[in-house]
C-alpha cells in the first residue's frame, strides 16, 4: 500500500466481502488507498479528511442503507466522490443526486472505471 500523504485513499462499503475485495483490488489497481467498512455506520466512523471517494452498495445491514449514507456523506464531505453499486437494487429517479453515478452489478472493469471517473470529476467541480 503506499503510504505516502498526497496517496488517494477510498472508503468501499459493502457487507459482502467477496465483493468488497473486488471493488478493494480494481481501486488498489487506480492508485487508491483503499478502507473498507461492513455497513453505514462503519463508513461514517472511517470517513475521515483523506477519503475523497466512497463506494458504497445499495443493501446492508444496518438502519442506514446505502441511499441514505450518501446523503449523509455529500452533507459532510460535498468535496467527496460517491459511486453506487448494487446486484440487487436499481436507485429510482430521485434517489441520488445528480451527480452520484450508479453501476449496476455484475458490472464491467471498464464501467465502474468510468464512473469513478464522473464521480471524481464531479467531485473536483463541487470542491472549486
Amino acid at each position: 500500500m503506499n503510504n505516502a500523504p498526497h496517496a488517494k485513499t477510498a472508503l468501499v462499503v459493502e457487507d459482502e466481502m467477496l465483493f468488497r475485495l473486488e471493488v478493494r483490488e480494481l481501486l488498489e489497481a487506480e492508485g487508491y488507498a483503499v478502507l473498507e467498512a461492513g455497513n453505514a455506520a462503519q463508513a461514517l466512523e472511517r470517513l475521515e479528511g483523506a477519503v475523497s471517494l466512497t463506494v458504497t452498495d445499495v443493501r446492508m445491514p444496518g438502519a442506514m442503507d446505502g441511499l441514505m449514507l450518501v446523503q449523509e456523506v455529500i452533507r459532510r464531505r460535498p468535496d467527496m466522490a460517491v459511486v453506487v453499486v448494487s446486484a440487487q437494487v436499481t436507485p429510482r429517479p430521485g434517489e441520488l443526486p445528480d451527480h452520484v453515478p450508479f453501476v449496476g452489478r455484475p458490472f464491467l472493469e471498464s464501467r465502474i472505471r468510468e464512473a469513478i471517473g464522473q464521480a471524481v470529476a464531479a467531485a473536483n467541480s463541487a470542491g472549486s
